[in-house]
């Protein structure tokens, strides 16, 4: 059966079950944005989003190499990854980092070369398939491990094929310095994702960073922020942040000079971009062998 007719008798199948809670949801994605524009604004007097730290301010200046990057559909920005790499580097012990959502493997292999020990939880194939995921999309999971980073070691690298939203993260056994947050951007998944993982923090040094909580480093996504708010205690909310110049929304216990902004946001730091790129010879697709 192709993918969208087994999203159509996923949906259709929903909806005979559950008519109500089904047209509510139809209801709510048709105007997605206002309805959690209006929750945020309503529920948590954020009409503006979170405030805003400059990236700078954060890191007290960044100077990274983002290697590898695809510049292809979906992937974190080369300033998110960027940010990632450079919160890992700052860990004096050596950053012990867990992401979920893994993707082409991109943020995963720029925090590894700086990270101690990195953890990384997503779909399997089989999760993806069933989640209604191409082929082509499923062939794209963890890429980077496979290629364009050759010699480097990836035995400090575990990747875990689970769905976080049942994942038990207590079976990990462990805690993190930085845990990143890229899966499901749904607001209920992101909540739970959350509420999952803000035990896992090592101490009061560790930070947490949502992707995607901005559609653009100026705007925020809406549904995004009301799950991480809704996932977060409130007595945590004063220390959420926009970084800006990313689309990352960023939890941490150190005090940070934070501003509301609103678009259109005038620019107060010059990036300097310098673009280089090889061919790859690409190994096979995760279960298919050359």
């Amino acid at each position: 059966m192709h993918t969208r007719d087994k999203r159509l008798t996923r949906a259709l199948g929903y909806l005979l079950r559950k008519p109500v809670k089904a047209l509510k949801a139809i209801h709510r994605d048709r105007f997605q944005t206002r309805y959690w524009q209006e929750l945020v604004c309503g529920t948590y007097d954020m009409p503006d989003g979170l405030p805003v730290t400059d990236i700078l301010d954060l890191l007290g200046g960044l100077d990274e190499t983002v290697q590898p990057y695809a510049f292809l559909e979906a992937s974190a920005t080369v300033t998110d990854i960027a940010l990632l790499k450079a919160l890992a580097r700052r860990c004096a012990h050596g950053c012990s980092y867990l992401e979920v959502g893994r993707w082409r493997g991109e943020s995963l292999m720029n925090v590894a070369a700086v990270a101690r020990s990195c953890v990384s939880v997503s779909l399997s194939a089989q999760q993806m398939r069933q989640a209604g995921f191409s082929d082509s999309m499923i062939a794209q999971d963890g890429f980077f491990l496979r290629n364009g980073a050759t010699g480097r070691s990836t035995d400090h690298i575990t990747c875990i094929d689970a769905d976080t939203q049942t994942f038990d993260f207590s079976t990990l056994g462990r805690r993190f310095d930085l845990i990143f947050i890229d899966g499901d951007h749904h607001s209920e998944a992101v909540a739970r994702d959350t509420r999952s993982l803000l035990p896992l923090l090592r101490d009061e040094n560790s930070v947490m960073v949502w992707h995607d909580y901005a559609q653009s480093p100026e705007k925020p996504r809406w549904a995004v922020l009301a799950g991480i708010l809704q996932g977060m205690p409130a007595a945590e909310h004063r220390h959420l942040y926009h970084v800006s110049n990313t689309l990352c929304a960023l939890y941490t216990r150190t005090p940070l000079h934070a501003a509301t902004q609103r678009f259109a946001v005038t620019p107060r730091t010059e990036f300097s971009v310098r673009i280089q790129a090889r061919k790859l010879h690409a190994a096979p697709p995760r279960g298919e062998t050359s």
